[in-house]
């Protein structure tokens, strides 16, 4: 196989970035829009040196997945448009929930049964913008995959249709002040992290530097949402800058996720589809069997916002939050911690049960081995990847048994799914022998 070769070959996985996958002359080639059982012509554009696989452009489906379809959105790559967000839009709803459950038990997770999930569209509550375009003519968009071109997202449908009004809106109050985007060091404007509760928005305007157009933008529009500022000067990409300033508006937001109010600011994390969250936590809350866990001591680790830690309030007599984020960490009334830091101070002691909520990364070594020495008598996973959660649980099996895995369908569209995993230790003296072997 070499670099430009065109192939034929028949695609039967799909990848973390919701590309078609398939076995070709001792590799796995990877074919952006395309989709299992379809065949597919394609043209090789890198292979990869440290694993058996290549990655190819699509030139032609020569057998096409039964539930293809034209994307509803016009931006879409697949109508000639330039945004690559929502790869598997070009297949039916119940088609895309098929392709995700089967991509989780390829890795080893026991789902069972068809997914619930969000409406198709217009159902993200958050959502994070870049900045593209020009002075003058700015727009608002993601980054086309694997490039730094930003593909303009006005009109976007699967955001909440408030968050594209006012994304919109912002995009032509920046354009009208001759506002820059931020490229290679230069610029003003780098992201907007917009977030709403189902009416009220709030938009979190984040730039490169002190000197910058923000107010004026929030002056422009502070009738249609209410607005904070956080500059990022750093040359990477991250979103988060520096503690936010409240430019219009109140600095916040109520969201009620499974019943219960959970106040996010203008850099703290708000789940994208509440709804569909609501029914992840109570997956999470209850055990194998449904049933809500109960007892004496509970460790939330990565607890966000709190919605999981008020929750097991109501029924464990202690529980201790840990989060790194330090605005979320301040409301939650204690001090940023990482969940290996917290976890190898709290081995002793006796817990019944451990949440966690890892980022897409996963627990990672140090938090697994930290696990398997405090060996709480239950442990409960939320996962947004299934490669890093299989990874995680293949870690834990020697201390925990796997008793059930169920995933939801938060984010339509694109591969993303969330999971929940429920562990029990597996030898009721394994904490007791672990204690004596640190002592």
């Amino acid at each position: 196989m070499q670099v430009g070769e065109v192939v034929e070959l028949t695609l039967d996985g799909l990848s973390a970035r919701g590309d078609g996958t398939g076995p070709l002359d001792g590799r796995e080639v990877h074919v952006a829009g395309a989709f299992p059982t379809e065949r597919v012509r394609a043209r090789v554009e890198a292979i990869s040196r440290q694993h058996a696989r290549a990655f190819a452009s699509l030139e032609a489906v020569l057998t096409a997945h039964a539930a293809r379809r034209e994307p509803p959105c016009p931006r879409h790559a697949v109508r000639g448009g330039a945004c690559t967000g929502c790869p598997l839009m070009a297949v039916e709803l119940d088609a895309q929930r098929a392709m995700k459950r089967e991509r989780a038990r390829a890795l080893g997770l026991p789902v069972e049964g068809a997914l619930a999930g969000a409406g198709a569209l217009g159902y993200r509550w958050s959502s994070k913008r870049v900045a593209g375009g020009r002075a003058g003519a700015l727009t608002l968009g993601s980054y086309v995959r694997g490039t730094h071109e930003v593909a303009d997202m006005r009109g976007c449908l699967v955001d909440h249709p408030r968050i594209t009004e006012v994304a919109d809106a912002i995009a032509d109050a920046a354009s009208a002040l001759g506002v820059p985007p931020y490229r290679e060091g230069r610029g003003d404007l780098r992201y907007v992290w917009l977030k709403t509760d189902g009416a009220r928005v709030l938009a979190t305007l984040v730039t490169a530097k002190e000197e910058s157009e923000a107010p004026a933008i929030a002056r422009r529009l502070e009738s249609v949402a209410a607005f904070a500022w956080s500059v990022q000067p750093s040359s990477g990409n991250a979103i988060r800058g520096d503690a936010p300033r409240a430019l219009a508006g109140e600095p916040w937001l109520d969201v009620a996720i499974g019943g219960r109010a959970s106040r996010v600011g203008p850099l703290g994390f708000l789940q994208p589809s509440p709804a569909v969250a609501a029914m992840a936590y109570d997956a999470l809350l209850g055990d194998a069997r449904g049933a809500p866990y109960a007892g004496r001591l509970a460790f939330d680790l990565y607890a966000g916002a709190g919605v999981t830690t008020a929750r097991l309030r109501e029924r464990f007599a202690e529980v201790v939050p840990c989060e790194a984020f330090p605005e979320s960490a301040a409301a939650l009334g204690v001090a940023p911690e990482d969940a290996a830091t917290f976890v190898a101070r709290q081995l002793g002691r006796e817990v019944d049960l451990v949440v966690a909520n890892p980022p897409r990364a996963g627990l990672g070594a140090d938090v697994v081995a930290g696990l398997a020495r405090l060996a709480p008598a239950h442990l409960a996973i939320m996962s947004c990847e299934p490669a890093s959660l299989a990874r995680d649980l293949d870690a834990l099996t020697a201390t925990f048994v796997l008793e059930r895995v169920q995933a939801f369908d938060t984010l339509p569209q694109t591969p993303h799914l969330e999971l929940v995993a429920h562990l029990s230790r597996r030898d009721p003296h394994a904490r007791l022998a672990a204690r004596r072997s640190d002592e």
